[in-house]
């Protein structure tokens, strides 16, 4: 491994393994593979392990292993290991410094450009949770974190066009129960909008054990006839160009009815490493764009589906400012200005619809400050997503030079998005 690049990384995080994939200024690239996500404590000692050696170590007897680190550290639990109470959110950064230590960068000369880690979903509470983890991570330059649907954006916008000139598909049996995406994209727009659709069947899934090797046999031949039946579905009425099957179940060759449908006159592809190696392009792209992240957008649940603007008069005139632009993820949309306001006391907020809808305004009504006429005012507003459908417009009074002092109190609107834009 580089001790002297700098990496960027993509690290596929779920609840019970991740996958790793990295690539270096000089070059090297590389993949880490079914890491148990998981960590044991020697009894008695303060010597952790991580990963398969922390099974091989609990196995032994001599340690108190803790599985499941990512939802334990989500639900905020504290764990008890070898006597000892311990925050689950403190397990999960050691795991993942383990993770990253498994490259050599930790090493005298190696530093981390970009980490971009790809989770299931990126729900107001795994967002708390990441930007936790983040912040125990201040010697990484750039640090991002996204949802597997837009990992598998960047992997497809990164591969040759023959294998997404029209729809490509995944089979997902990553977390044992299957799961099913379709990317499409608009041609007709500018940018060309990539949406990607995401369909789980929990109830079809893969039990851990079996009791004998018939009976896994005969499940996996039913499991074929039934996965053969989604993907009929699922292709039908469609042009699709590329499958890739993601799982460590596709490592052996059950689905051969499966495979006979999928395989017709289109690419079928299997590995592990789909959604790190794209969180790693992703990374890549933050930093340096190519010539498709600035052609494709993605729009997935987790991005702002409206450019977000204010309405102001500046020298006379009215003017359109876009300050929260679509496309970026909710949780990073964040703007600030300073405005005087006009009589009728409003702040027109502009809701501009990336896919053509007719755009909304709405105004915002200002607070009165007591013995202050509009003119004598000049407001603070800050504008940010409380969740991924509901707009935060914040805004306080801060005084007029040595004329006016501030009042000091805070004001907040909350805009749905939802509306009927």
């Amino acid at each position: 491994m580089s001790e002297t690049g700098e990496y960027v990384i993509g690290l596929d995080l779920g609840n019970e393994y991740a996958q790793l994939s990295f690539v270096t200024f000089d070059k090297e690239e590389g993949d880490v593979y079914d890491i148990p996500v998981c960590i044991c404590k020697r009894n008695g000692a303060n010597q952790w392990f991580y990963g398969k050696e922390a099974q091989k170590f609990a196995a032994s007897g001599k340690g108190s292993l803790v599985e499941g680190l990512l939802y334990a550290a989500l639900k905020e639990e504290v764990l008890e290991i070898d006597g000892q109470e311990t925050d689950a959110l403190d397990l999960l950064i050691l795991f993942i410094r383990d993770c990253l230590s498994q490259l050599g960068v930790y090493k005298e000369h190696g530093k981390i450009r970009v980490l971009v880690i790809s989770v299931n979903y990126l729900t107001p509470e795994m967002v708390r949770l990441l930007e936790k983890v983040k912040s125990a991570f201040k010697e990484i330059e750039e640090f991002f974190f996204e949802q597997k649907v837009e990992s598998l954006f960047y992997y497809t916008i990164n591969q040759p066009k023959e294998l997404w000139s029209y729809e490509v598909g995944v089979i997902d049996f990553s977390e044992m129960y299957l799961k099913t995406y379709r990317v499409e994209m608009n041609h007709k727009s500018r940018p060309i909008v990539t949406t990607i659709d995401l369909k789980e069947y929990k109830e079809i899934g893969i039990p851990e054990e079996f009791s004998s090797i018939m009976e896994k046999d005969r499940y996996l031949e039913v499991l074929d006839e039934t996965v053969c039946e989604v993907m009929e579905g699922f292709l039908e009425g469609h042009i699709v160009t590329s499958i890739y099957l993601t799982g460590k179940i596709f490592e052996k060759e059950w689905c051969k009815k499966t495979l006979k449908l999928i395989c017709r006159n289109r690419r079928v592809f299997s590995g592990s490493n789909l959604y790190s190696k794209g969180a790693c392009l992703s990374g890549m792209e933050r930093i340096a764009p190519g010539e498709n992240a600035r052609a494709y957008l993605y729009l997935g649940r987790e991005k702002l589906k409206v450019n977000i603007g204010v309405l102001r008069m500046e020298q006379g005139k009215t003017v359109r400012k876009i300050l929260l632009d679509g496309g970026t993820n909710w949780f990073e949309a964040d703007a600030e200005f300073t405005f005087m306001p006009g009589e009728d006391m409003h702040l027109p907020i502009v809701l501009a619809p990336l896919d053509g809808r007719r755009e909304r305004i709405v105004p915002v009504i200002l607070p009165e400050i007591k013995g202050r006429e509009p003119k004598s005012l000049r407001f603070k507003c800050r504008l940010s997503m409380k969740t991924e459908d509901e707009l935060s417009v914040a805004v306080e009074d801060i005084g007029l030079g040595m004329f006016y002092k501030a009042d000091g109190k805070k004001y907040e609107e909350i805009i749905s998005l939802g509306g009927n834009l």
